[in-house]
């Protein structure tokens, strides 16, 4: 088989960000890419999940990845793509359907072959990382080479969701070349029981939260891989950065502080950042801690005021985890779901982990896939649920 070239790529977020500036930088963002995959004659292109933040999104948005998608088309350039827990639709109500119809693309259902002789295989990332149950069944072991598995889901030995359901590196789909990851928001670079990549390529552009644009400006990778492939030779791989954002972040702490000493740092930190930055930068502002007098009304009012003062900058906001002096602590929804699990857990009949109950639940919760028959399904949840039974309690399982 002769070289193949491909690109990987993952957690584009398109429609992710509302601000002008960084709408327009999402785009110029999409086009350096585009270009580069036909400048180094790419055989096709893997999209790992969360291509779009929602299932819908915004119809501007939209259209400008079609018609990037539509490029790489006309490049002669094929594009894979499974979905990510943000682009997911269990009713598969999603553009990603409607681009696949269009030609421009094609979902990663079960085991397909592009021209080039590479075989891809996937799992989709759903919402609640529900997925990481599909990743036992035999039938996703490579049967070719070489081959992509393409996936969106956290995996354990990356240690960067500890609350969240992960797949350790042992359980992967074994003998595949290439294991094409997503959902991170941080480049990663792993091996596989039998020695391929395991890779992360972190966001393309940005991600979605302000989290993500505070990670860029404090120097996350965002960017995506070439792969080259060559027989059932190693892969040869090559990271391409793409930071274009111009910016920055100013944080400002609000503990013991009144409302006008905060605002004033607010005002006088982002003055001289801006002293350096051309106009349409992004200007990131978090503000976190509990105040000793004044309210984050006050402090929005002065933010409000910022914005005006200085119009040709955009400016993001982050203060969720600012606080009025006597404000009351409400329990995140992560919060309450521990709490309730463990207590679940301190509660079942027999000695068990908080992590067997989570389990327990998201089996329990398995959408019904389409084409199944109702009584099907049930006895497939049925069977998953007494496989994990027997599996934890071993001889303790109980009809």
């Amino acid at each position: 088989m002769k070289e193949v070239k491909f690109v990987h790529a993952s957690d584009i977020h398109v429609g992710g960000f509302a601000g002008r500036a960084l709408r327009v930088k999402e785009e110029e963002t999409l086009t350096t890419f585009v270009n580069r995959c036909i400048d180094e004659k790419v055989d096709f292109v893997v999209l790992a999940g969360d291509t779009f933040d929602s299932n819908i999104p915004p119809i501007r948005e939209a259209i400008m990845f079609s018609k990037q998608m539509r490029k790489l088309k006309e490049a002669g350039i094929r594009v894979y793509a499974v979905y990510g827990s943000h682009d997911y639709s269990p009713t598969r109500d999603s553009l990603i359907e409607l681009l696949e119809a269009d030609g421009v693309l094609t979902v990663i259902n079960n085991e397909v072959q592009d021209p080039s002789g590479v075989w891809l295989n996937g799992v989709h990332g759903l919402v609640g990382a529900k997925e990481v149950y599909r990743f036992g069944e035999p039938e996703l072991a490579a049967k070719h080479k070489p081959s992509i598995f393409v996936f969106h889901t956290a995996v354990y030995e990356a240690n960067m969701t500890p609350k969240e359901l992960s797949v350790p590196i042992t359980n992967l789909p074994p003998g595949y070349t290439y294991y094409a990851a997503g959902h991170l928001h941080k480049r990663i670079e792993l091996r596989s029981m039998e020695g391929s990549p395991i890779n992360y390529p972190g966001p393309l552009f940005l991600g979605w939260s302000k989290a993500d644009l505070e990670n860029y400006f404090r120097g996350s990778d965002t960017g995506f891989y070439i792969v080259e492939l060559e027989g059932d030779g190693n892969p040869r791989f090559e990271y391409v950065s793409l930071r274009g954002i111009q910016g920055g972040l100013v944080e400002v702490s609000a503990e013991g502080r009144s409302a006008a000493e905060v605002s004033g740092d607010v005002e006088r930190k982002t003055s001289e950042l801006i002293g350096s930055l051309p106009s349409s930068s992004v200007v990131l502002i978090k503000i976190s801690g509990r105040l000793s007098t004044g309210t984050r009304a006050e402090v929005s009012i002065g933010l409000e005021k910022l914005r005006r003062k200085h119009a040709e900058y955009e400016f993001e906001i982050n203060d969720r985890q600012l606080s009025d002096p006597e404000e009351v602590e409400v329990e995140r929804g992560e919060q309450f779901e521990e709490r309730a699990i463990t207590k679940l857990a301190a509660e079942f009949p027999v000695k068990v982990e908080p992590a067997f109950i989570q389990q327990l639940i998201h089996a329990l919760g398995e959408e019904q896939p389409e084409g199944m028959t109702k009584a099907d399904y049930e006895e497939a949840v049925r069977s998953k649920c007494a496989q994990l039974l027997r599996h934890t309690l071993g001889n303790q399982v109980f009809e």
